[in-house]
């Protein structure tokens, strides 16, 4: 709490400071005027202020006329408007000061939308890459993370969310999704031009987001875009507007989609069904029964629920953040801080001093300076910061927690022993999550990353007009500490009881002093230099641009574990350099015809010399039909048509997380010698013939608007054919006599799909408008060559099949009788014991006879990995009320419940005594149940959900196989959320608040699927996973502007409740000498 604290009080002295009166030591004069167009007409809404003098300034009422007042004689009026170009006049004895005039002149370069691509930005109508151009306002949304908003929200990702637990709940997300089985298959993430993870900056504090798909888009960042780039711009300073914005946030979260467990008597009744199914006696005697049903020992007999134990229903997060915006002629600046503290829904005793508070906390800074050093020159440095703490019981992660309450069944231990002694249990002593929590002291994760940046940048327009020089230098610098202060209390077993009713204890733990250590400890740092040479210039009809970039960057990594492991001991310690020299080349006519040239030179340090440099050259072209005469006048409803496609070549390097795979390393103190003595030999064999991975990248892409831009679309269709995919070597023979296989380029795959977005505008009236959307990715791949060792089917081969493809038997139903057990194919190889009516049937795929491995062929594409994901919403506005509304989809995704180990939690008894029974499991109709057990010959239901029971040792169950392949599709209701913007009233606005928006968000409300056991996208975890929780945001958004309000200047002319539009004209022609022609106008 004392973070809070400090932010709001740092946070209220803003305030207050900005709250007071300036007190004048000088006499101070007040200037009217009017400012006008070139035709001498008012210009409503045009920006007045003094220059260098934050807080001064107005915008012009609808007669064009402005009041300011506090100005002194000296200063700079400076008066701008949208398409014209600013201009400043000084205040002296000769200016009118009751009624000036100025007249504005057009400004010669048109606005024109522009969009962030690699290494700067470009007018969209000129893009011919495929980039998505995210709109900041929809990262504004709270979320844990970014990467959690992007699924279902941007064309052309693809996420997954594994858990939901604080610290652990960020998304995975991959750019069209997965094309190579190498070690590199993630995005590139730039923010402000250098790597970073998107999980450590707030929403508030990004300016633009763009998301680059393509080979052209990406070429300039070579190998580091080979798997798609996204490009985030974090806010900079402004002239002459000081805003501070103060936000709060709280979040509840309620757990739910968790699995449903069977009650201590329910399990032990068909603990015993199990038994007797297969011949064996039962677990439990009458008397027992009795016992547990009505409790009369729940010492030795208990029920516990022990997710009940473990959870509370409901977790708490507060965010809190602030940000500073403004800047005068010479430096403008931007700084934020945040916070936020997210409890997880653990259950704690408080009265324990030993007990965990398992959260996660955060603390961030930014600050971006910009100073103009000259007119042609500007100078930039920033410096950011994140620092995350995440704490754990002491002995124990929290996926122990959940493997604990998964695996401990009603009837194991007690939570505690009526005698007051803990428990443990099983062979190696276990102990219960409720332990683990509470007595066990506390471990607790520190991260902290910082980086430093200096950039300077250089007009050079006494060379040629359009000609930029930048270049940048980086450190980049992490630190991580795991801390654990470890106890441990004595626990004891219960075997039964004496004569005397006495339970019979047996210590099986014994107590451990506190004691603490550092469990693991390393540091990361990085240095980069970059330099960027621009050009962009307009011919009359032709524009011209280029880019040349050189990069080199150096990093090291050092880690040490508790034992003193890999500390500055080997090769992995070396530090990482890397360089490369890109470039671009573009052209349009009339924005009519466009082509970009890309290339990448790029070097790494994985191959030896002479192989360590790649070349990976791109080409992509644009056409935009709608620019004809005759296209506009056949089709009135089409606004505007692009057609555009690219070419180009990307390399990969990252090979192995292996340093230097061409090197062979060799161990000096191997015991290879006589007599035990000590020798040489191969610890790692290298390949001196290693190459870049290439990609060859193809994609097609229309963009267009309908209906006046009210309908605007886009959709790409996109391959992505992989050649020289690293892998390690599996044809090299044995009697070579090599330690371990080397590495070679021998892999290939293809990945291909399509993604797109639309969307559609209406304003209804001036008070009501409404937008709706929707976006979809889908993408496919298929493995060409997998170098593998001699398969005896060609259906074992895994070329010619998705990557990662899941493989197991087809499954023919449950065996009907003890004649069809007799005359099917013999699988008591893979059952371990006899097979009996029940059981699951196999097909024998190549008829010999017997089900083996070789049975085994390509059942689905990767499990539990969607190839679909769509989203659609929308919003509504009346006056200041937005609602909006989100859902995210996927398409049908394979999970198969049960598969080896992973029968865990799902297929009841599948390790005997330990593992927790789903309630569903007590469904007479979901189970197939011998009719000698339960007098029913009905019960022998073919189509049963689960085989015939076995209390542990099932393995003809636990195969992977269709019979527990399930369709984990789904639709979920992502998002609603609630704004209102209140104008500040008189308390407010005598602490300098210009403006109150309160916003209400619940995110993650509900899912539709045909998997109903618990949340579909954690389905692979069957219930050992946090679950990814509904939640209710409350968000409350204070903003203060330092200008004198248009209210107090102009009062006549206010108008309560009016909007205003800026509408942009688009030119549609300009011929030499003569004024441009324009047809429409585009709201800004």
């Amino acid at each position: 709490m004392k973070h809070l604290y400090i932010i709001t009080a740092f946070l209220l002295c803003c305030l207050c400071i900005k709250a007071q009166e300036p007190t004048q030591k000088e006499s101070t004069i007040t200037i009217s005027g009017t400012v006008l167009d070139e035709f001498n007409a008012p210009i409503p809404g045009a920006n007045v202020f003094l220059k260098d003098r934050p807080g001064v300034g107005t915008v012009t009422n609808m007669d064009g006329k402005f009041t300011i007042k506090g100005a002194q004689m000296g200063d700079v009026i400076t008066l701008s408007f949208l398409g014209y170009e600013k201009q400043e006049v000084r205040i002296d004895s000769r200016l009118d000061r009751k009624n000036a005039q100025f007249k504005l002149k057009p400004s010669t370069n048109t606005l024109e939308e522009t969009v962030v691509v690699g290494l700067g930005s470009q007018r969209k109508v000129s893009v011919v890459g495929a980039i998505t151009n995210v709109d900041v306002k929809d990262l504004q949304t709270p979320a844990t993370s970014i990467p959690n908003m992007l699924g279902g929200r941007v064309p052309g990702i693809i996420s997954l969310q594994n858990s939901g637990e604080p610290g652990k709940n960020i998304s995975e997300f991959w750019v069209r999704g997965i094309g190579t089985f190498g070690a590199n298959q993630g995005a590139l993430v730039l923010i402000d031009g250098l790597e970073g993870s998107l999980s450590q900056i707030d929403p508030a504090d990004i300016e633009s987001f763009s998301v680059l798909k393509d080979a052209s888009a990406t070429a300039v960042y070579g190998t580091r875009g080979a798997n798609g780039v996204v490009l985030v711009t974090t806010k900079r300073g402004e002239v002459d507007k000081l805003k501070i914005t103060g936000r709060a946030n709280l979040t509840v979260s309620h757990l739910q989609n968790m699995p449903e467990y069977l009650g201590a008597y329910d399990y032990a009744t068909l603990a015993n069904e199990a038994k007797l199914a297969r011949g064996e006696e039962a677990l439990y005697s009458p008397m027992a029964l009795d016992l547990i049903k009505y409790q009369l020992d729940p010492d030795l007999y208990p029920n516990v629920n022990w997710r009940d134990q473990i959870l509370n229903k409901n977790s708490l997060q507060q965010t809190y953040y602030m940000s500073a915006r403004g800047g005068g002629s010479v430096a403008r600046y931007f700084f934020s801080l945040g916070m936020s503290n997210e409890d997880a829904a653990y259950k704690q005793e408080k009265s324990s001093k030993y007990s965990t508070d398992v959260a996660y906390r955060t603390y961030n800074y930014r600050s971006n300076i910009d100073v103009n050093l000259t007119k042609t020159t500007t100078a930039y440095l920033g410096t950011e910061g994140y620092l995350s703490e995440k704490t754990e019981p002491g002995n124990v992660s929290t996926d122990a927690l959940w493997s604990a309450q998964q695996r401990l069944t009603p009837l194991t231990i007690p939570l505690q022993y009526s005698t007051g002694e803990l428990p443990a249990w099983g062979a190696n002593n276990e102990y219960s999550p409720y332990v683990m929590l509470n007595h066990t002291g506390k471990a607790k994760w520190r991260r902290f990353t910082n980086k430093v940046t200096l950039a300077v940048t250089q007009d050079l327009p006494f060379i040629t007009k359009g000609l930029k020089l930048r270049a940048q230098i980086a450190y980049d610098s992490e630190s991580y500490l795991k801390e654990i202060r470890k106890v441990l209390p004595e626990m004891y077993y219960a075997s039964g009881r004496t004569v005397d009713g006495t339970l019979i204890m047996r210590k099986v733990v014994d107590a451990q002093t506190a004691t603490y250590n550092k469990d693991e400890e390393s540091q990361w740092n990085k240095l980069h230099f970059e330099s960027t040479l621009n050009y962009d210039r307009a011919f009359g009809d032709h524009r011209v641009g280029g880019l040349v970039y050189y990069y080199m960057s150096s990093y090291q990594s050092t880690w040490c574990d508790i034992h003193g492991y890999n500390c500055n001991v080997n090769v992995d310690n070396v530090p990482k350099r890397y360089q490369g020299l890109s470039g671009r080349l573009t052209y349009g006519f009339r924005d009519t015809y466009m082509i970009d040239l890309n290339f990448g030179y790029t070097g790494s340090e994985n191959f030896q010399k002479g192989r360590r440099f790649g070349f990976f050259p791109s080409v992509a072209l644009g056409w935009v039909p709608t620019n004809y005469d005759f296209v506009r006048e056949t089709l009135p409803w089409l606004s505007f048509l692009k057609i555009r496609g690219s070419w180009g070549s990307v390399g990969n390097d990252r090979i192995t997380n292996k340093r230097f795979p061409y090197l062979t390393i060799m161990n000096e103190n191997a015991n290879k010698g006589w007599n035990g003595s000590s020798g040489v030999t191969e610890q790692s064999v290298g390949a001196d013939n290693l190459q870049w991975e290439k990609a060859i990248k193809l994609d097609l892409g229309i963009e267009g608007k309908l209906f006046n831009e009210q309908v605007d679309f886009t959709v790409d269709f996109f391959r992505d054919t992989r050649n020289d995919i690293f892998q390690q070597r599996t044809m090299v023979p044995d009697y070579i006599g090599l330690a371990e296989q080397p590495f070679g380029n021998v892999g290939s795959m293809v990945s291909y799909g399509a993604d797109g977005n639309i969307s559609f505008t209406q304003d209804i009236g001036k008070d009501f408008s409404f937008t709706l959307r929707g976006n979809f990715t889908y993408t496919a791949n298929m493995v060409k060559n997998w170098e593998e060792a001699f398969q005896k089917y060609s259906y074992q081969e895994r070329a010619d099949k998705p990557y990662e493809y899941y493989a197991g038997y087809i499954a023919l139903g449950l065996f009907r009788d003890e004649d069809d057990v007799k005359f099917s194919p013999d699988q008591s190889g893979i059952a371990g014991r006899k097979v009996l009516p029940g059981d699951i049937k196999y097909k024998d795929v190549n008829g010999d006879g017997v089900i083996n491995s070789d049975d085994q062929v390509p059942l689905s594409y990767k499990a539990n990995y969607p190839r679909l994901m769509y989203g659609f919403g929308g919003e509504v506005r009346w006056k200041k009320l937005t609602l909006g509304f989100l859902f995210k989809g996927t398409g049908n995704v394979d999970n198969f419940c049960v598969d080896g180990y992973k029968a865990f939690g799902f297929l009841p008894f599948s390790s005997g005594e330990t593992g927790n029974t789903l309630a569903i499991t007590a469904n007479q109709a979901n189970r197939w149940t011998p009719r000698e057990i339960s007098g029913d010959a009905s019960t022998e239901n073919p189509n049963a959900m689960f085989p015939r029971l076995s209390y542990g040792n099932d393995h003809n169950s636990t195969q992977p196989s269709t019979f527990w392949k399930a369709n984990v599709r789904y639709l979920r209701l992502q998002e609603i959320n609630l704004n209102y913007n209140l104008s500040a009233g008189k308390i407010l606005k005598q602490l300098g608040v210009s403006s109150l928006d309160l916003q209400f968000v619940a995110s993650n409300i509900c899912v539709w699927s045909p998997f109903k056991h618990f949340d579909p996208e954690q389905a692979y975890y069957n219930g050992g996973a946090y679950p990814i929780p509904p939640a209710m945001l409350f968000r409350c958004i204070l903003t203060s502007k330092n200008n004198e309000s248009y209210e107090n200047q102009n009062k006549p002319d206010y108008i309560e409740g009016a909007s205003l539009r800026i509408y942009r004209p688009v030119r549609l022609l300009q011929l030499p000498g003569r004024r441009p022609i324009f047809r429409r106008y585009t709201e800004v």
